[in-house]
């Protein structure tokens, strides 16, 4: 858009005529995103794949929907700036921002973590409906963004009672009428991405079979609730070496496993492990265990220290 005079005499409004109704209904899931971030219609023609994409590229962060459903909302306006001067004359300064919060029951202490760490993260949202429409930005190169947000934050979780309250978990987010009047958007269609969720965070663990200079023994679980994922995944993830990270713990010099297998319930890395050595595992990026069919968890932070004997 070109800078212009502003003191001009060219009419800015807007015609006033009505031609649709739409508008977003209570919210259903936000999708916190990386600032920045951009999407097409081209994207849009299979939304399940490209927010599944986005996801295990860690650019997305589904929160609420299906899986953790919101039980309460709580618009909180601040009032529009306007002033009265002496003579009584009232001059608009600016709009209040919306300040939304989102309660769920689900998800308990893991959720609760989860939720606090996008304080200044500095992500933008995607908000989608019960009806499944989905807000997003227009930009002005025909492309799609999430609103851009001024502030996000997860207050302390709701504890229970004996009475009426049970525990729950907050979200909240604001962000200038200005943007959403101006640049929102509105979707359909979208109804599907409310069955997905974030990643959940897995963990590496040290085997109970003895290493030796060739065989190293791991355990794949979640962080929260200790779901064995050797079980859960079998062949996908415990049979591709390119699922996993190895580096020799003081050099950082990246060791790759000739062969992966589950043995007696545990992944068997076959390699070149020196004695007297320790050797440090990772799960490979979430983008590569969703080439292998492992799906929806991320190991890729968290890793083990195994010494060779």
């Amino acid at each position: 858009m070109a800078i212009v005079k502003a003191c001009t005499i060219t009419n800015n409004v807007k015609n006033t005529g009505k031609e649709c109704d739409t508008a977003m209904v209570a919210t259903a899931m936000l999708i916190a995103m990386q600032r920045g971030l951009t999407f097409t219609d081209t994207d849009l023609l299979d939304p399940d794949a490209w927010l599944t994409t986005l996801i295990h590229q860690k650019k997305a962060f589904p929160l609420f929907g299906q899986y953790a459903p919101i039980r309460e909302i709580t618009n909180n306006k601040e009032q529009d700036a306007i002033v009265t001067l002496d003579d009584g004359l009232q001059v608009f300064l600016r709009y209040g921002l919306y300040n939304r919060m989102f309660a769920t029951t689900s998800g308990g202490l893991c959720y609760a973590e989860s939720l606090q760490s996008l304080l200044n993260s500095g992500y933008d949202i995607i908000e989608i409906d019960q009806q499944g429409q989905m807000l997003a930005r227009k930009n002005t190169d025909g492309t799609y963004s999430p609103l851009i947000t001024d502030f996000m934050y997860s207050p302390s979780p709701t504890l229970a009672d004996f009475k009426n309250t049970p525990y729950k978990n907050h979200f909240q987010y604001s962000f200038s009428p200005v943007e959403l009047v101006n640049n929102g958007i509105i979707f359909k269609g979208a109804t599907s991405l409310l069955s997905k969720q974030g990643l959940i965070d897995a963990k590496i663990t040290e085997g109970t079979q003895a290493e030796t200079t060739t065989k190293i023994y791991i355990g794949v679980e979640s962080v929260c609730a200790g779901d064995d994922l050797v079980a859960k995944f079998g062949g996908s993830l415990g049979t591709f070496v390119n699922n996993f990270v190895v580096k020799n713990a003081s050099t950082l010099a990246v060791i790759t496993p000739s062969a992966a297998a589950i043995v007696s319930g545990e992944i068997e890395l076959t390699g070149v492990f020196a004695t007297g050595q320790t050797f440090r595992i990772w799960g490979a990026a979430p983008t590569q265990w969703l080439a292998n069919v492992v799906e929806g968890y991320d190991a890729s932070e968290n890793y083990v220290d195994i010494s060779i004997p």
